[in-house]
């Protein structure tokens, strides 16, 4: 799918703006602060109803206004055309498609699939496992028909369980015995999923030929070696005393792995977004095979770190991908990477959008 036609209204810098973008790459250049990533944020409010620019969610509305708004004119890969908005005020939120009320952020998310890359993208190297947790889910919810629900039973059977622990050895035994299915049925979807993943990698990068291979590995969430039954019966003191059930699918890890070794201190930070970038290319790429959609791509402010040459591999492996891509940039000189008619490139100054 792609988006034909955008316009915000009082949403932070931006009073009044509407773009017709390409069903391809868009551009986003001007000066810090100008609106670049505000554009983006637009995009991404309209999928998720809130903003990745998580510290500053309470000043998406411009100063002075009751109310933002943010419209869309949409057509999915087979043709099909449909209309979502947004209104966003201090009362709450409201969205809209084809003017009826959405509900349920599930139903938004499936309308608008998007990926997006943001500037500190080689914290899914560099850190804990929550970010690859997440990234893992996001890609399984949209693959994955029945994912979402399996997620939410197995999310709301972990509370029962944790409440159980506390209480008498019946209630804990149905329980468990409920969360070990639940939890199992995850697994293999998760080891599925991840099968996927990893081919899509292998693919991107033998197109790179970057030298080194790179893997991903699955880490249940419970000890090595035994069942997700056993591990939660080996467990049930500890989690007794802490009132929580400290194994299963929710404690995963994707571990990542380069030529037979753990990534951790092996990269220089460049080189870990480099990969970074290419594990979320890899996994919107299987998006749109999967689903037969093609995704939108938000790509925001990605140049530090990367050198000259490594920035237009990962252009040029972007405009591969053949999907409707908006990434900022502070000057033009992007655009000399592609052809005129591969691209639109918008200028903005103080929240004005010009094409240019």
């Amino acid at each position: 799918m792609h988006l034909q036609r955008l316009k915000i209204q009082n949403l932070r810098n931006i009073s009044d703006a509407e773009i017709f973008p390409s069903e391809n790459l868009n551009i986003i250049t001007g000066a810090n602060g100008a609106g670049k990533t505000t554009l983006l944020e637009s995009i991404y409010l309209l999928a998720r109803t809130r903003s990745f620019r998580q510290s500053q969610n309470r000043t998406l509305i411009k100063t002075g206004e009751p109310s933002l708004t943010i419209f869309s004119e949409l057509q999915s890969q087979s043709g099909t055309k449909y209309r979502i908005g947004l209104s966003k005020s201090r009362e709450g939120t409201t969205v809209q498609k084809d003017r009826k009320k959405i509900t349920k952020l599930s139903e938004l998310a499936k309308s608008i699939p998007l990926t997006i890359i943001t500037p500190n993208i080689q914290r899914l190297v560099e850190e804990g496992p929550v970010h690859r947790r997440k990234l893992l889910n996001w890609g399984m919810f949209h693959v994955e028909p029945f994912y979402a629900q399996l997620a939410q039973r197995y999310n709301q059977t972990i509370a029962q369980r944790n409440r159980a622990l506390s209480g008498n050895r019946v209630d804990l035994k149905v329980w468990t015995s409920q969360l070990v299915d639940l939890g199992n049925q995850l697994n293999r979807l998760q080891r599925d999923y991840l099968e996927e993943w990893n081919k899509a990698i292998a693919e991107l990068f033998a197109s790179q030929q970057s030298g080194y291979h790179c893997r991903l590995e699955l880490y249940n969430g419970w000890r090595k070696g035994v069942s997700f039954e056993d591990a939660l019966d080996e467990l049930t003191q500890t989690d007794r005393e802490r009132g929580f059930t400290s194994a299963g699918p929710h404690r995963l890890d994707v571990r990542i792995v380069v030529d037979e070794r753990g990534v951790k201190n092996y990269f220089s930070r460049g080189q870990n977004k480099l990969l970074a970038l290419n594990l979320m290319l890899a996994q919107t790429k299987l998006l749109q095979t999967k689903q037969q959609e093609r995704p939108i791509l938000l790509v925001d402010d990605i140049q530090s770190e990367l050198d000259h040459s490594h920035y237009l591999q990962v252009l040029k492996a972007m405009a591969d991908l053949n999907i409707q891509t908006f990434i900022t940039d502070l000057t033009k000189n992007i655009g000399e990477t592609f052809e005129k008619d591969e691209f639109k490139m918008f200028h903005v100054e103080h929240g004005q959008f010009a094409e240019i």
